[in-house]
């Protein structure tokens, strides 16, 4: 037993875990592959590396910082490990005016993740851009409301580093966000339906508020903001100076829609009706919706404090080493 322990215990096992690393980070770069399995086998030996110097070696347990200092480490080691098998972090869109239900673009997580995203709800009330008078970088605060577990409404403003946590997921706006005109479905047996279209990423360049669309008639149809009321809402047309701009502009003006079905193009106003066969579509505004980033990491105070037990378990075995007392010199006589 302690032979195989003294072998666990091996330096050579030490340096042999970035060998691991480095090949489970390359197996893992394939599509499809989990980056979580490939990091079990590299820090699992890591584990059971340091679990048996700790045992094995009377330095570590007669030096208590060092102990402590390799303690801190094994913990370390271990939320990391957990942290990779609990986290979780998906992308979602809201509708101005809407709120949150559950659906997401995409998602990963991990195995252990008890996934309580679906009990999450909460409203957009809207975002604003705060553009500098110099430079591409703006600041985004995005209003939104929520209902706390006993009832109350709450409203806050997030942004790209200021978080809404419910139920330890921390919600934060992205850098995606767009318009999204709402229209309402008319049909000869009188049911009425409303809904809204949301248009691709006013990020994304050319054609950004553009998107292909299915009508509730179950044609095909491609649809996008007039470029024309883009400009006038400044989401392609330089700006010169600060601005502050709500929801990119839409619900300013009355926003021109390009609706083509076919080869047949209609250029729409906010209360314009198309009339088709299987019923009336009425284009009835232009909004906006934002994209979320939505993570959740129950281990991070974990993480938090073994990083600190390291640093100071570190601090304290070299404190005693530079500020140790000299030994007096001997008397001369």
């Amino acid at each position: 037993m302690r032979r195989w322990l003294n072998a666990l215990a091996s330096p050579k096992l030490s340096a042999s875990f970035f060998v691991v690393m480095a090949a489970a980070a390359l197996w893992a770069k394939v599509p499809e592959r989990s980056a979580t399995l490939a990091m079990l086998l590299p820090f699992s030996l890591l584990t059971l590396n340091l679990l048996a110097a700790i045992v094995t070696s009377r330095r570590f347990r007669a030096d208590l910082p060092l102990l402590v200092f390799h303690l801190a480490l094994l913990a370390l080691i271990v939320a990391l490990v957990l942290a990779r098998l609990t986290y979780f972090e998906g992308q979602a869109t809201v509708t101005a005016g809407t709120s949150f239900d559950g659906s997401l673009l995409n998602e990963e997580s991990g195995a252990l993740h008890d996934r309580r995203i679906a009990e999450i709800r909460f409203t957009n009330v809207g975002f604003t851009e705060n553009h500098p008078e110099r430079g591409r970088f703006h600041t985004t605060y995005n209003r939104v409301r929520w209902q706390s577990d006993d009832g109350q409404t709450h409203t806050a403003d997030i942004g790209d580093d200021i978080p809404l946590v419910i139920n330890g997921y921390r919600i934060y706006t992205s850098r995606h966000r767009g318009f999204s005109p709402v229209f309402r479905w008319q049909t000869a047996d009188g049911a009425d339906e409303w809904g809204t279209v949301q248009l691709r990423d006013s990020n994304n360049g050319a054609f950004a508020g553009a998107n292909d669309w299915v009508l509730p008639d179950g044609r095909e149809a491609w649809l996008m903001v007039d470029p024309e009321t883009a400009e006038e809402t400044g989401t392609t047309a330089e700006t010169r100076g600060a601005r502050v701009r709500t929801n990119l502009g839409a619900g300013t003006e009355a926003q021109r829609i390009v609706l083509r079905i076919g080869d047949t193009r209609h250029t729409l106003t906010p209360g314009d009706q198309l009339a088709l066969s299987g019923g009336t579509l009425t284009y009835v505004r232009l909004d906006s919706w934002m994209g979320y980033r939505i993570v959740a990491d129950p281990t991070k105070p974990w993480l938090i404090g073994a990083v600190a037990l390291v640093v100071m378990s570190l601090v304290w075995f070299y404190a005693r080493i530079i500020f140790r007392p000299l030994p007096a010199a001997p008397l001369t006589t």
